[in-house]
């Protein structure tokens, strides 16, 4: 398998996020991503790092709002010349966008465009969003030549930005965009969202989509991030309906009963006849990472590694969660070593 990676798959994080009403220290370190490059590499992966794709901004756009893109690109130049900025941009007010109206301060803009306070915004962050969407659109472009397999390592992730929102370290969605992109030779396209978390903006942005199948196995958002969407009565509505599966899983799931819920998820997948599958790929499924709830071991993602294979379907890896744990390494390693296994 070849792996594309970000030319900042190891940059610095972000400094700080809030947790349960506390700023604590922000999990996307940049160990994190050299991890993961590690265990492609222990895997055998051959590693490929992204260059800058053109019309880059034209494909965002195919998924994101323009307004939305366009401030994420100035949003750090015009909040660093306010007097007394902070070193990263926090949102300090959330408005009601149903009754609000439309305010182009620094400090508004912020409140408008970013949804919560873990995914602040600096200096470097349209630079490496920007090239974490380069690693996908070149790993489409692979799966569209020809190529059966392939893994992009982005940083930052992607699965929680809505179409025109930026939230839980995500700013530009990887996996939708690089969907759109393999929607352009294959007519239908399945997202699987193996990530800990709700996958809420890839599902907002393909709600309402026949030609996208979007599924995500994530914790009970009745008490997890973000909570306010990743249930099972959301189906997909308009031409989408029945094209969106929640698997909502409770804390301390373990091997036997992801397993079930995965082979869920590969039946549906099978049935909607999807030519070619983005899995957006989260290792925060560990049972010691800082961020999950669940118990899988490392020899678990072998076997999940083994079931995607099954569906046989020209596959894309889109890094999304998984932190810094001394198994990341390996849990890398076990998935793509059981995709490539059968």
């Amino acid at each position: 398998m070849k792996a594309i990676l970000s030319p900042y798959f190891d940059a610095p994080g972000p400094a700080k996020f809030l947790r349960r009403g506390r700023f604590v220290e922000h999990p996307d370190v940049a160990q994190r991503g050299n991890q993961i490059r590690v265990g492609l590499e222990m895997a055998g992966c051959e590693i490929v790092f992204a260059s800058s794709q053109p019309e880059l901004r034209k494909l965002i756009i195919a998924v994101h709002d323009t307004a939305y893109v366009e401030y994420l690109e100035s949003a750090w130049s015009n909040w660093s010349k306010m007097p007394d900025a902070s070193t990263e941009i926090f949102p300090n007010i959330s408005p009601n966008r149903h009754i609000a109206q439309f305010n182009e301060n620094p400090v508004a803009l912020a409140g408008w465009y970013i949804a919560d306070c873990a995914a602040p915004i600096g200096e470097y962050t349209w630079r490496n969003a920007l090239l974490s969407v380069s690693a996908v659109i070149q790993g489409a472009s692979c799966l569209r030549a020809g190529e059966f397999a392939i893994y992009a390592l982005c940083r930052p992730s992607g699965h929680h930005a809505c179409q025109d929102r930026a939230m839980g370290m995500c700013f530009l969605n990887n996996a939708a965009i690089a969907a759109q992109e393999l929607h352009q030779q294959f007519a239908k396209v399945a997202i699987l969202d193996i990530d800990m978390h709700h996958g809420n903006g890839t599902q907002q942005i393909f709600y309402q989509h026949s030609d996208f199948l979007t599924i995500s196995i994530h914790g009970n958002p009745a008490n997890f991030y973000p909570f306010y969407t990743g249930f099972e009565n959301e189906c997909g509505s308009d031409e989408g309906e029945e094209c969106n599966l929640n698997i909502p899983l409770p804390p301390g799931t373990n091997e036997a009963s992801y397993i079930q819920a995965l082979e869920k998820a590969i039946d549906v997948i099978s049935s909607f006849k999807a030519e070619a599958l983005v899995v957006a790929t989260g290792f925060d499924t560990f049972k010691s990472d800082p961020l999950g709830c669940f118990s899988l071991e490392s020899t678990s993602y072998n076997e999940i590694g083994r079931k995607i294979k099954s569906l046989s379907l020209p596959t894309l890896f889109v890094q999304e969660g998984g932190y810094f744990v001394e198994a990341l390494s390996e849990n890398v390693r076990q998935l793509v070593a059981g995709f490539e296994s059968v």
